[in-house]
């Protein structure tokens, strides 16, 4: 049986308040991301793989330890994940031509495809709620939205996507042959 959370004087530890704005924001964050996950699981993509094939989208080539790092998980980790990805024809390994003992992961066309039809769903989906709402919540929710997005970069600093859903940027220069990949 679970025992009640205990009141404190100004609201319960975890709602850094009174009014319980942060936990409410992060309910909500937490129900959003897992809607938007619904388009990769129909794909079979967990959160894992679909951050794989996001961080390759952007970075490729990668070496094994690069995309580890980048995701900040362990080399067998991601050794796996990589086994995983490549026998479903979403990610190819290549020789490193400035390193043979190692090899460079880059997307195939299918995880290319893959990875661009889920975030085409993920995007749809989304649009479509807020196409419903009422046009004095659209204003709302658009005038949140950048207080949204710099709360998200300054407790996930960095440039690494959400989970697959992130789109490359169009002026970023790609990184050389060889591991010069996120660290």
């Amino acid at each position: 049986m679970n025992a009640p959370r205990p009141e404190m004087p100004g609201g319960p530890p975890w709602s850094s308040g009174g009014d319980g704005t942060a936990a409410r924001l992060r309910t909500a964050v937490l129900r959003l991301a897992h809607g938007l996950r619904a388009p990769a699981e129909r794909h079979d993509l967990t959160p894992s793989r679909l951050t794989a094939l996001g961080v390759l989208s952007i970075h490729e080539p990668l070496r094994v330890g690069d995309l580890a790092r980048g995701m900040g998980i362990s080399m067998p980790t991601a050794s796996r994940l990589v086994d995983i990805l490549e026998a479903a024809g979403y990610v190819d390994r290549r020789p490193d031509p400035h390193d043979q003992r190692a090899c460079l992961l880059a997307l195939t066309p299918a995880g290319t495809a893959v990875l661009d039809s889920v975030r085409r769903e993920s995007l749809q989906d989304l649009a479509a709620h807020i196409a419903a709402l009422p046009e004095d919540q659209l204003d709302v929710l658009a005038a949140a939205v950048p207080l949204l997005d710099s709360l998200a970069r300054q407790l996930a600093p960095g440039d690494l996507p959400a989970p697959g859903l992130a789109t490359r940027p169009t002026n970023r220069p790609r990184p050389r042959a060889g591991g010069d990949g996120p660290r």
